[in-house]
């Protein structure tokens, strides 16, 4: 019997079809990628031989496991969202930490697709999985040196400051004693030596003014002794005199303090978002806003000036955020507290946000400081009584 062309064409398709499907395998298992299929219900269905290199499993182990199951998988959200967003939309990528046969763990970058029969139904899921964990460890590491780094920044600036108040400080004060007590003894015997020793006395009183100024910067006495409300007070008054930009301060971070270490970031956050705020925003008020709810602590300071452009804007929220060394300072500073830090502008100004945890238990001795204070530093009581603080 001849063969009908129908016949010979639905042949020639399935012959076509089959050598597509083999060329499409044999391509799979070249890729150094772990590509898996599984049904609708995560049943695995086709393992290459990158998962087997990635994983451990061969393909006769891993063939009809549950990939979640086999995997252990360490989902960045529940399970459930996952599963919506990905029949949902027909398509979900993000990093999920897996378990290899040999129970070494790995972070991998999955790109997942649901291919759909003719009638539309979900039919099976293509996962890409790149093992980049030697990256991510690499970024841990980096970021723990960061965070090092800027724990013996401060641990310098500490002991500069204190060497500044205590010896060149006192050298400064003793210096202007001296000076003082010689310009009484000639000051009736020649007017001309008085004179110059009285700008001398000056001189001196202001080196004396500048290094307190300096060393309070550097470090501020009082961020230890009376808390992070009493340091921000005394920075936010002496900022706004010499920038001549109003700062306004509106906290209420609870009725004990937080640990040090918290303190000197949050300190260092509102600082160096000041300083940028001064050089780049050109805007003439900026409010620091804090608030503690259970065991966050949430900060955010706002400017009125005329923001970043979009395109940097991104650049500084995204995972590398590279453009500005104060922006990715003060994330580095946040991200080693366990917290987030978040760039939000437009042209009304911008805001930075930061949110960290506060632990449980503290063990550097907390003590009780002011549940809240409200206030501007235009207020020349608020700025009298800042002076008092640097005089005592």
């Amino acid at each position: 019997m001849v063969p009908s062309g129908r016949t010979k064409q639905s042949s020639g398709k399935r012959i076509i079809a089959d050598g597509g499907e083999r060329n499409l395998n044999q391509l799979l298992e070249l890729l150094h990628d772990a590509i898996i299929v599984r049904d609708a219900k995560n049943t695995i269905l086709y393992w290459n031989r990158g998962a087997e290199r990635l994983y451990g499993w061969s393909a006769e182990e891993a063939q009809g496991q549950i990939t979640h199951e086999l995997f252990r998988t360490e989902f960045p959200e529940p399970f459930e969202e996952v599963h919506r967003t990905l029949f949902e939309t027909g398509a979900w990528e993000g990093e999920l930490a897996h378990r290899t046969k040999g129970n070494r763990r790995l972070i991998v970058e999955s790109r997942q697709a649901v291919q759909r029969d003719a009638a539309g139904r979900p039919w099976r899921v293509v996962e890409v999985n790149r093992d980049i964990t030697a990256r991510r460890d690499a970024e841990a590491s980096l970021r723990n040196l960061s965070a090092r780094l800027l724990q013996l920044q401060d641990e310098e600036r500490r002991r500069i400051a204190r060497e500044l108040h205590d010896t060149t400080g006192q050298s400064l004060a003793a210096l202007t004693i001296h000076l003082s007590a010689v310009n009484e003894r000639i000051a009736g015997k020649d007017s001309a030596a008085a004179e110059i020793l009285r700008e001398a006395i000056a001189l001196s009183q202001e080196a004396s003014d500048q290094t307190r100024t300096l060393s309070y910067l550097l470090y501020p006495p009082t961020l230890d002794f009376s808390g992070l409300k009493s340091a921000l007070e005394w920075f936010a008054d002496g900022f706004t005199q010499r920038s001549k930009i109003k700062v306004e301060l509106d906290l209420a971070l609870g009725e004990e303090r937080v640990p040090q270490s918290l303190e000197t970031t949050l300190f260092r956050i509102v600082q160096e978002s000041l300083t940028n705020i001064y050089r780049h925003s050109a805007g003439s008020l900026a409010t620091v806003r804090g608030r503690r709810q259970g065991n966050t602590v949430s900060l955010e300071i706002t400017d009125n000036g005329k923001g970043i452009p979009p395109d940097l804007l991104t650049s500084l929220n995204g995972p590398g955020g590279q453009i500005g060394v104060g922006i990715r300072g003060m994330r580095e500073r946040a991200h080693q507290l366990g917290g987030k830090l978040r760039v939000k502008s437009g042209d009304s100004g911008t805001t930075i946000m930061v949110a960290l945890p506060v632990p449980e238990k503290t063990h550097d001795g907390a003590r009780p400081s002011v549940v809240s204070v409200k206030r501007k530093t235009s207020d020349p009581s608020s700025h009298q009584a800042a002076q008092q603080g640097d005089q005592e």
